[in-house]
């Protein structure tokens, strides 16, 4: 008995050896996988060459748009190269090669960059003349928009009067107004950052003021943030309605808003 026991424990020794082994020797090969491989590089060449591709050496990658690849990294084919190169290998018969695919990529991928460049430049070219030719709020949503011919090209979030239910009919009463009214002038000096003045009240407001004996008040403008106030410091109370029947945006907006408004632009107000 005395026997077996003593060669179980030899057994064990024994396993506990070659278990300790082939943990050392996993964990040296984990250490050899994070070591860097210099000769990775090479065979990865060698593909890129098979594949009709341009090793980058600047970015470690294959590249199908380059003539060649140098310290200063990828020089791009002219575009009438790389058309060319579109049509030689896209035939019929070669449709599915991978050269013809990664070919036409790098094609489609300059017709894109063309045509973005060309919206980008028309845009530029044609923002000066890009001016509103209405405004309109609608009150219950808290949302302005400046049109062009019918078309919006600008929406704002909003903050209207603390009571903003409603017409404005008095002074103090707190409401915005609703209706037609137009952008009658601007304050570069605002204590709102800028504002631009709206024509109220008009001939049916002074006239509802008249008949009930009350002032119909004014000075109800589109405008920013109070100046004695950081802008970062007030972007939470612009969640809510917080002015005295004015219609209030951020001061970035109403910089914005500056520029595309006219004096004279008509502006409806809806409920």
């Amino acid at each position: 008995m005395r026997v077996i026991q003593k060669i179980m424990r030899q057994i064990f020794k024994i396993l506990r050896i070659v278990l300790k082994s082939v943990i050392y020797i996993l964990a040296l090969f984990g250490l050899i996988s994070l070591l860097p491989y210099n000769g990775s590089d090479y065979d990865a060449i060698d593909y890129c060459a098979d594949d009709g591709g341009v090793w980058d050496e600047e970015y470690h990658l294959c590249r199908f748009d380059c003539q060649y690849s140098g310290e200063n990294g990828c020089s791009l084919m002219p575009d009438d190269e790389l058309e060319s190169l579109v049509n030689v290998y896209c035939k019929k018969e070669g449709k599915l090669l991978y050269r013809c695919k990664m070919y036409k990529l790098e094609w489609s991928k300059r017709v894109l960059r063309d045509k973005m460049n060309n919206l980008k430049s028309e845009r530029v070219a044609n923002y000066d003349e890009i001016f509103a030719d209405k405004i309109v709020v609608e009150k219950k949503q808290r949302k302005m928009y400046l049109m062009q011919d019918g078309q919006i090209f600008k929406e704002y979030k909003i903050s209207l009067g603390s009571n903003p239910i409603g017409a404005k009919q008095q002074e103090n009463d707190g409401k915005t107004p609703e209706g037609l009214y137009i952008i009658e002038r601007r304050n570069p000096k605002s204590k709102f950052h800028l504002s631009l003045k709206i024509s109220y009240p008009n001939e049916a407001d002074k006239q509802w003021a008249k008949e009930h004996n009350v002032s119909a008040g004014g000075d109800i403008m589109i405008h920013g943030f109070p100046n004695r106030i950081p802008d970062f410091l007030f972007n939470h109370f612009h969640k809510s309605d917080w002015t005295q029947g004015c219609i209030a945006v951020t001061n970035k907006e109403i910089e914005e808003i500056w520029k595309l408004v006219k004096d004279g632009t008509p502006i409806e107000i809806r409920p």
